[in-house]
């Protein structure tokens, strides 16, 4: 969701509109541009059930989190962030660091920090709850520190990268709150994998196995060549050792992919106002190529056609 863009705004306003909105959305800092008259900036805000996605693209900027604002107000999200486009340089606890658009940095919003860039850039970021993750701040902190130490770096990075790109049509497709239950749980073993913390390393690992497969899937079921061996090469796994974590998580997933392709169809053709101009469209942008098995899936699954959840009639009882 749009919630600035300053082009809408007089000049003069424009700086106060980013600093409030920074604070409001993202955490209590104080804003300094490059060209504060000049500023352009435009900031979106995307909810994924228990983790937030917060971009900003904008002309030079800096946020400053001071020690008086971090002992003022009681945050309790981190982030995970990218530089976007141009370098970014983040300073906090005697560390001073510049990152790149490959980079990916863990930001504990509770500290002070410093953080920012010259010219046209930007930063997308994934939030959650450290209540949420289970972990000690402490170990946390430890894992800024030392984020490119986990195995699970470049995955959650592409995550990351995917999730904020994609954050509208995430929250659309009504998987929102599973997208973000799966990410929290790559953050969650980012961090102990990052630190090496042997006693939670094993179900951190398993946790991990699980919720990137299925943050995979549920982010790529448009996709009409999403299958096991596309599951497996990008989450790095066998496809024998994909198709045993489904079924210890009890579903199997050809069928866990076409029920959820499945309710999105569903979705798209009972909205009032529908995105496609004909059924097999529908279908085709939920991934099914065969419009004879969509409608028999369709039906087996809500006790009704397409052509008729479309015209709003009642199902029948479901088989």
């Amino acid at each position: 969701m749009l919630v600035l863009d300053t082009r809408t705004l007089p000049a003069g306003e424009r700086a106060d509109a980013f600093q409030a909105t920074v604070s409001a959305n993202c955490s209590s800092s104080l804003a300094v541009f490059e060209e504060p008259r000049a500023l352009h900036a435009e900031m979106h805000v995307v909810g994924l059930g228990p983790a937030r996605v917060f971009t900003i693209d904008a002309t030079g900027t800096t946020l400053r989190r001071t020690p008086r604002l971090a002992r003022a107000m009681n945050e309790c999200s981190i982030a995970l962030a990218l530089p976007m486009r141009s370098d970014n340089r983040m300073s906090w606890a005697q560390e001073d660091r510049v990152f790149g658009p490959r980079d990916l940095i863990l930001v504990d919003l509770a500290q002070p920090y410093v953080y920012g860039w010259r010219g046209a850039g930007a930063s997308y970021a994934v939030h959650v709850d450290v209540d949420d993750l289970g972990l000690p701040r402490d170990e946390v902190r430890t894992a800024m520190r030392e984020l490119r130490r986990s195995p699970l770096y470049e995955l959650v990075r592409d995550h990351v990268a995917h999730l904020t790109r994609h954050a509208d049509e995430l929250a659309a497709s009504g998987t929102a709150a599973q997208v973000g239950a799966a990410t929290l749980e790559l953050v969650r073993a980012l961090v102990v994998t990052a630190v090496g913390d042997a006693r939670r390393l094993p179900d951190a690992e398993h946790a991990s196995r699980a919720a990137r497969a299925q943050a995979y899937v549920r982010s790529h079921l448009r996709d009409a060549d999403l299958d096991a061996a596309a599951v497996a090469r990008a989450t790095g796994l066998s496809v024998r050792a994909l198709y045993r974590l489904y079924e210890e998580l009890g579903v199997s997933l050809e069928q866990s992919i076409i029920e959820q392709r499945l309710e999105g169809a569903r979705r798209d053709l009972a909205a009032p106002r529908q995105r496609y101009a004909s059924i097999a469209a529908a279908a085709r942008a939920w991934g099914f190529t065969n419009a004879s098995f969509f409608s028999s899936r369709f039906r087996a699954a809500y006790g009704q056609t397409p052509r008729q959840c479309r015209a709003g009639e009642a199902p029948t009882t479901r088989r």
